[in-house]
């Protein structure tokens, strides 16, 4: 390997590094700010702040994905079922 081809490699190298470090910062803070979102989720679904079709308007999520979120953390149901299961009967 000639020196220019080493200078290139090493270039491309030191290139490559750069962009996953920042690649992995900017990571690093999404990952910060989606928990942030989802802790505000439950939270203002715990105290009963906003419906989770409220929720959906403001937050890049549906609501499947924020019924998920909440059944995670434990936000019980806004409503008791109302519908029984036959076989129980």
């Amino acid at each position: 390997m000639t020196d220019e081809e080493r200078a290139r490699r090493d270039a491309a190298l030191r290139e490559l590094d750069d962009l996953t470090a920042a690649y992995e910062a900017a990571e690093k803070v999404l990952d910060e700010r989606r928990d942030a979102l989802h802790s505000a989720i439950v939270k203002h679904l715990m105290e009963r702040n906003a419906r989770p079709g409220e929720v959906e308007k403001h937050t890049p999520y549906d609501r499947n994905h924020i019924r998920r979120i909440a059944q995670a953390a434990g936000v019980p149901p806004l409503r008791e079922r109302t519908v029984r299961s036959a076989k129980a009967s």
